[in-house]
């Protein structure tokens, strides 16, 4: 027999682009734009896995939702810090392979201590899927990622004055109901830069799906390259964590939602950020 193409193996979005647009115009796109951006969300969705969006760890499948996410942190003092809104907000698909994101208003609250409480910048992001394929083929997403967080609002003690930049490179492989997701990224500010080094930061998360629940487990890091270490620096945490859903309550709208403990791994990270933060998180798909 002649050899055939991998059928399975999408070796770029060159190719899935041309899948997508060629299914699209074989589909009824309905009634304008709105149809037909619709009808593309689909089908790019479509080329991907199911996993769900643990706490922290960014995930390399483009989404479209709604999501709001709580902190309650402990500092190094035992005072409390409420961190609401997250940096997390709207995740659009834009286009075949791109989704663009903006948060909602975050907001920190220090209980103890009202005048350091204030609004925080906006956040926002640009992500292109390089490489897909969805479950029951081969299980793996590979994406490029740039964030970038802006210096408005009240200036306050823990949050820079600065444009932040944050190029970042994420992966994903599944087997069967288990799958793993991977951040690796720097930081960058528009000054001040020695204010953080040289940064990297890297996130891990492991999930198993059961039915409806899937729990999960991260590394998640804020390290400096200037240690050169992965285990030691400041701004490492652990965080066992449980999602659940997705609820499908009309036609592609979905909900589903996640609570973890996040849990400071050394002496330097209690510290310097906190030593524990209990984590809140709602998805509205659609």
């Amino acid at each position: 027999m002649g050899a055939q193409a991998d059928t399975v193996f999408w070796p770029g979005e060159e190719v899935a682009v041309q899948d997508i647009v060629e299914t699209m115009n074989e589909a009824d796109a309905g009634k304008g734009w709105l149809g037909k951006w619709r009808k593309m969300t689909e089908e790019t969705r479509n080329r991907q896995t199911r996993w769900l969006t643990p706490l922290v760890t960014e995930t390399p499948r483009l989404e479209q939702r709604i999501r709001y996410d709580v902190y309650d942190e402990t500092l190094p003092s035992g005072n409390k810090k409420w961190n609401v809104g997250a940096d997390k907000g709207v995740n659009l698909i834009v286009g075949p392979t791109l989704e663009f994101a903006f948060s909602l208003p975050q907001y920190v609250y220090y209980p103890t201590q009202g005048r350091l409480d204030g609004f925080l910048g906006e956040s926002f992001l640009i992500k292109n899927r390089i490489m897909s394929s969805p479950e029951g083929q081969k299980n793996y997403v590979f994406s490029v990622m740039l964030a970038a967080h802006s210096p408005l609002g009240q200036t306050l003690p823990d949050y820079p004055a600065h444009w932040i930049w944050d190029p970042i490179v994420l992966f994903g492989k599944g087997w069967g109901n288990f799958d793993f997701m991977v951040n690796l990224g720097t930081q960058w500010a528009d000054g001040a830069n020695k204010q953080f080094g040289i940064p990297y930061f890297y996130n891990i998360a492991l999930q198993y799906k059961i039915g409806v629940v899937v729990p999960t487990i991260e590394i998640n890091s804020t390290s400096s390259i200037d240690q050169l270490v992965f285990v030691g620096a400041p701004g490492l945490f652990i965080t066992p964590e449980v999602l659940i859903g997705r609820f499908r309550f009309k036609d592609d709208w979905k909900l589903y939602f996640g609570f973890g403990y996040q849990i400071a791994i050394n002496k330097k990270t209690v510290e310097e950020e906190y030593s524990n933060a209990f984590v809140m998180k709602f998805h509205l798909l659609f």
